[in-house]
């Protein structure tokens, strides 16, 4: 499936912009429809998640990752499809903290749906305020564009 989405992503038109540079509040969605599949993959920067992107340095800090990297195992902490979905278990990557670089965070979502959605709220709105925006490459049965989304928006799988 990681090689559909590439393949379908690459696809997008010229016009579209590459992926992103780090830009806090900022982040970036490839979504990928393949018939009752659903595939999510979440590109951000650390700060946008944790507030912070350097190594922790307090508890509060440390627990925070902790924390942040248990919502992000649970699915509909940040999307919810309009239809009845199952999600395998997301493949989280946190941030390894190099010394002086910028720190990321992705993870990927593979819902399997027993009926077409068309429609994907974002609860991670509310659950990561540091979200100013959303880039979003959607590629389905009827083509490819790139969205921007604003806090509070939804995302239109048509």
């Amino acid at each position: 499936m990681k090689s559909l989405l590439i393949m379908a992503l690459v696809s997008i038109p010229v016009m579209a912009a590459p992926h992103s540079a780090h830009v806090h509040g900022v982040a970036e969605l490839d979504v990928v429809v393949d018939g009752l599949q659903v595939q999510i993959t979440l590109e951000s920067p650390a700060d946008n998640l944790l507030g912070f992107e350097r190594a922790p340095k307090s508890d509060y800090e440390k627990n925070k990752v902790k924390d942040v990297a248990a919502q992000l195992q649970v699915p509909a902490n940040l999307f919810a499809l309009n239809a009845q979905c199952k999600s395998a278990k997301p493949a989280v990557t946190m941030p390894t903290f190099g010394k002086g670089e910028h720190s990321d965070i992705s993870v990927e979502y593979v819902f399997e749906c027993s009926n077409q959605a068309t429609q994907v709220k974002l609860p991670l709105w509310q659950l990561f305020p540091g979200f100013k925006s959303l880039t979003v490459n959607l590629a389905t049965p009827q083509g490819q564009k790139q969205l921007k989304l604003k806090p509070g928006q939804v995302l239109d799988l048509k």
